[in-house]
């Protein structure tokens, strides 16, 4: 019995040692979530008029893409939250994969802290009502996103407009590894601020070592800093957003300054009527110390399942501006002007059809000018 009663004790023991070992080695990760989501689509597009029509062999085409996302997330008992985002872009045949996002952060009452590969303050604070509606049905920069669409329109597009500082013109894009700071809101008045080393190619902007300390033919900025208000309130049913963001950077390798400046403002209705405008102007980019103004305004409705939107982007540049055609031999742009018309309908938890009409048209100051239209109809699944 007593040899029992010890067999007994020792058992014991050992499952007391082992639930304490148990304890002590908790893995580091514990309390973390992990969330995977992205989107797959696919679209049919048909180009309806050309200026470089001649050279195509076809006016249609089929399209696939896919966007996959990882996000890490923890709250301590203090209330602070912490994690990380990977995010893989452009999951195609022709791009294989794109990794556009690579950060962590903190967030608290002081705010939030973002480290790495995220997107800049421009980003955040850009104001698009087509964009603000179309998060409600799972589109972030997707297809069916009208001027926020990936710009894979056929037919082309320069895409000479801006949406914000960030788009196009200025040279800077989310793949910068940076530094961002955003405040939490005050009575819907929040402001955040960002810096980015350096400006560049693959080689470079935080991804380069060595590299990143030696300027070369694909540097563009250093030193780039900027930041911006961004204000959100509703009043008796109406939201209303207001903000504005400054950009400022050392062009390098004889490359030109940066300096940007960017005001929007939205209002929605409780009917469903949306409505945005933005003007950014660009008073150098890293082709040349002329100014680009370009002016976005949308209106959009949503009811029920449906999201339907028009956008026109105009754009003026002075002359010597370094923006040229890619379809034909016009040089030093004058004028852009774009419209898009963009139907979205949710059939079904996830799943979203789309359809846009474009038309763009840009005119030069030599050369000879663009002009294209297209449709696109298509399907995005959200996950």
């Amino acid at each position: 019995m007593r040899k029992f009663l010890l067999l007994g004790v020792c058992l014991a023991a050992a499952a007391g040692g082992t639930s304490i070992a148990q304890a002590a080695d908790a893995p580091v990760t514990s309390g973390l979530s992990l969330k995977i989501n992205g989107w797959i689509g696919f679209m049919a597009g048909l180009s309806l008029s050309n200026t470089d029509d001649s050279t195509f062999d076809r006016d249609y085409d089929f399209v696939s893409n896919a966007r996959l996302q990882f996000d890490v997330k923890n709250v301590t008992d203090s209330g602070l939250e912490y994690g990380a985002r990977i995010r893989f872009n452009n999951v195609d045949r022709r791009n294989n994969v794109t990794v556009d996002r690579t950060y962590v952060y903190l967030k608290g009452g002081f705010g939030t802290v973002t480290l790495g590969d995220a997107p800049y303050i421009a980003e955040d604070f850009h104001v698009y009502a087509q964009q603000t509606l179309g998060s409600k049905f799972g589109l972030d920069t997707d297809w069916g996103n009208g001027f926020r669409s990936p710009g894979t329109w056929i037919g082309g597009s320069d895409a000479f407009f801006a949406v914000a500082p960030y788009q196009q013109f200025g040279g800077i894009n989310t793949k910068d590894t940076k530094v961002k700071y955003t405040s939490p809101s005050f009575a819907g008045l929040s402001f955040g601020v960002d810096f980015t080393p350096v400006v560049g190619g693959n080689g470079h902007a935080g991804n380069g070592g060595r590299n990143d300390l030696i300027n070369d033919s694909s540097t563009v900025y250093e030193n780039v800093i900027g930041g911006g208000i961004d204000y959100q309130q509703t009043f008796d049913s109406t939201a209303v957003r207001v903000a504005g963001m400054a950009y400022n950077g050392n062009g390098v390798s004889g490359n030109h300054d940066l300096e940007a400046y960017y005001l929007a403002g939205q209002v929605g209705f409780a009917n469903g009527i949306w409505a945005s405008a933005s003007w950014t102007h660009f008073s150098s980019t890293f082709r040349a110390d002329a100014a680009i103004d370009s002016i976005v305004g949308d209106l959009s409705y949503t009811t029920g399942p449906w999201l339907a939107s028009i956008g026109y982007a105009y754009t003026t540049a002075e002359k010597n501006n370094g923006l040229n055609s890619s379809f034909t031999d016009g040089d030093d742009l004058k004028t852009s002007h774009n419209v898009i018309g963009t139907l979205v309908y949710n059939a079904a938890p996830g799943l979203d059809l789309f359809s846009e009409l474009r038309w763009e048209r840009d005119e030069f100051r030599q050369g000879t000018d663009f002009e294209t239209s297209s449709l696109s109809v298509g399907t995005i699944l959200n996950f």
